[in-house]
């Protein structure tokens, strides 16, 4: 394999409700050797431990999302390729998953949060975020101003274990630095044009927005609630059902 993973050769994917809940997903490939990778919405979600394994596990989602299945080999089993998958629409977010990223500033305070915030294509801001991250959560490291080992990197700078060069976003930490970013992501379920603000909440409740995002979502149809078969053509073969709420097919 040229590439260090691969869509082709893989088909009949499937999910099958579970008992219990969730779902199993199960797929053919033919790439014999290789691992395979479970991507959902575009983002890696799970990988193989075997090169025989041809199933996952995928708990019951909260919202429609768009399954894609990868052979890559064991050096890139954890590697996320969704982000270089150009020509690979299968890996990339489906047309109803806004995603932006917020700059996670070293200035900002423990108890900052970020809020998205969208109109549900009414053209009314709705004052419920659909989603709320905190800055530094309890797990992030803040790594600002002489919270880290003092000037090892480079002459008098902080940051040791900095994002990295051309990591997060460029030059926005101390001293020109890349710095990490927070990856908003949400699933717009109305179909149609939706305005969004990215918002800012300081640990003392002061609010300050972003500039206004638009995004045109095109979900999914929802599942057909119940088929009903009004017709049928003996002579022809033909049978004709019509999918509840909709016309006859």
């Amino acid at each position: 394999m040229s590439d260090p993973f691969t869509t082709q050769n893989i088909s009949n994917l499937r999910a099958r409700p579970l008992a219990g809940g969730g779902y199993e997903i199960t797929f053919d490939s033919a790439n014999e050797g290789l691992y395979h990778q479970l991507y959902v919405n575009g983002r890696l979600a799970d990988w193989t431990e075997d090169p025989a394994q041809r199933s996952f596990f995928l708990a019951s989602p909260a919202n429609s999302c768009r399954l894609a299945v990868a052979a890559v080999d064991r050096e890139h089993l954890r590697t996320d390729f969704s982000h270089a998958s150009a020509g690979e629409e299968t890996l990339s977010p489906p047309p109803w998953i806004f995603r932006t990223l917020a700059v996670r500033w070293p200035w900002r305070r423990a108890g900052d949060r970020v809020a998205l915030l969208g109109d549900h294509a009414t053209g009314q801001m709705d004052p419920t975020p659909l989603l709320v991250r905190d800055v530094w959560p309890a797990w992030t490291d803040r790594l600002g101003w002489q919270e880290d080992l003092s000037g090892p990197p480079a002459p008098g700078q902080d940051e040791a274990v900095a994002m990295g060069f051309g990591l997060g976003a460029w030059g926005a930490g101390p001293f020109g630095l890349d710095s990490d970013v927070i990856v908003l992501e949400a699933a717009l379920e109305e179909e149609g044009r939706h305005r969004l603000v990215l918002r800012r909440i300081s640990a003392d409740g002061q609010c300050a927005d972003g500039p206004p995002m638009t995004f045109l979502s095109y979900p999914p149809p929802a599942p057909p609630t119940r088929l009903r078969a009004t017709s049928y053509d003996a002579p022809g073969g033909v049978l004709t059902l019509q999918v509840k709420g909709t016309p006859p097919l």
